[in-house]
């Protein structure tokens, strides 16, 4: 992984996930071999098809898309792949940034509360100030697990819905099927 770059197009045998909404369609580069468990915690929700049916329920133009609460819905729910009330840590890499497309965990400010909520970032100048400080500790960042390499009409068709004033689309956004697959 010498000469990794996070938007470079999957390499054969690498984990992709393809996300389909009824916006359209988009795929990640996933990166289990850099964070590990913050991938695989990904992987095995959209495996189990916790994330069949459910919204992306937050929508914020020019920074990000937020969906994976499975159980409510609505941002207020949602635990790890080992079942209810379960949550992960946060992993920490250098290579991975919050750049235009990449995607990352929502979390609370606790540290090790990541569940099953994600966003992908729209900002086409990214979210820096999300990426964990080098001299930090991984609690004061967010989780880069992942990399959207097609499909960016699709998170443009999302992340210009109208919204009310709590960043909530006013037409429905859903996601339909996550499935996961090796190049």
């Amino acid at each position: 992984m010498a000469d990794f770059k996070q938007t470079d197009e999957p390499q054969s045998g690498e984990t992709i996930a393809v996300i389909i909404t009824n916006h359209g369609l988009m795929k990640l580069r996933l990166f289990p071999e850099i964070v590990g468990a913050a991938a695989e915690n990904f992987i095995e929700l959209a495996r189990q098809g916790k994330y069949d049916g459910s919204p992306f329920h937050r929508v914020i133009k020019d920074f990000m898309i937020q969906g994976g609460d499975f159980t409510n819905k609505n941002g207020t729910g949602g635990h790890a792949a080992e079942g209810e009330d379960s949550t992960i840590g946060d992993v920490y890499d250098p290579r991975l940034k919050h750049i235009y497309g990449a995607l990352s965990w929502a979390k609370t400010s606790a540290p090790n509360s990541i569940g099953s909520q994600f966003f992908i970032v729209h900002g086409k100048d990214g979210a820096h100030f999300l990426d964990h400080p080098e001299d930090g500790h991984n609690h004061q960042g967010y989780t880069v697990f992942g990399q959207l390499y097609e499909g960016f009409e699709t998170l443009e068709n999302i992340a210009t819905v109208k919204t009310d004033s709590r960043d909530r689309p006013k037409e429905e956004v859903v996601i339909r099927s996550i499935s996961i697959e090796n190049v």
